[in-house]
């Protein structure tokens, strides 16, 4: 396990409450593990073509095949 060290002034310490902030950084991590993950994600989807893609058309065509009736259609 890596330690970092974070300092805030004071005015937001006071402000915000100690607890109240130790309590939200670990949330604050998972959203930043999140959205990093989500940038890899959308640098990988400029290189795919799920258009053209076969497997991806006939998994899509199941897919709506099994939970149309759920919507209506015309």
């Amino acid at each position: 396990m890596v330690e970092f060290k974070i300092q805030l002034e004071e005015i937001v310490v006071e402000t915000i409450g100690y607890g109240a902030i130790e309590n939200q950084l670990p949330d604050l991590i998972q959203k930043a593990v999140l959205k990093l993950a989500a940038q890899d994600i959308l640098k990988d989807l400029s290189n795919i073509d799920l258009e053209n893609d076969e497997k991806w058309q006939l998994s899509r065509d199941l897919a709506w095949q099994q939970e149309k009736h759920k919507y209506l259609t015309q």
